[in-house]
């Protein structure tokens, strides 16, 4: 409070604060930058995630369908190549090791992630079933 009759003065700065006019801007840009560049990345990493998910789904489909398809005395790689398609999966390698009572199938799929370098257009993945006797 001040007593009564005394004067109160007030400060005024001129051409202070201008040189910082804008800078709010500036920094809400580069924020907004760096946020997009994240939100970006992330997107890169769930879809190579997601491709490893689908040619692991893949791969262990095609193994027990060659499995299934061998002890019902089919071809067991052909099998393999037919469902491997049907789940969006290219067989790369089939091998059967063993005999009708005792064997093991081995697969390998790859699947399109959708995505360019650097990144991995491909993504990878092995099986194994069988109908191995104790």
């Amino acid at each position: 409070m001040t007593a009564r009759g005394a004067r109160t003065t007030r400060v005024v700065v001129r051409g202070r604060g201008r040189a910082d006019r804008g800078s709010a801007t500036v920094f809400a840009a580069a924020i907004s930058l760096v946020l997009v560049m994240a939100a970006t990345a992330a997107v890169f990493v769930v879809a190579v995630v997601l491709a490893s998910h689908r040619a692991r789904s893949a791969a262990d489909l095609a193994a027990l369908a060659a499995a299934t398809s061998e002890v019902g005395g089919g071809d067991g790689c052909s099998a393999a190549r037919i469902n491997a398609h049907a789940n969006g999966a290219e067989l790369t390698g089939c091998r059967m090791t063993g005999e009708t009572s005792s064997f093991v199938v081995a697969v390998t799929v790859t699947v399109q992630t959708g995505l360019r370098a650097p990144l991995p257009p491909t993504m990878g993945a092995d099986a194994h079933a069988g109908n191995v006797a104790r």
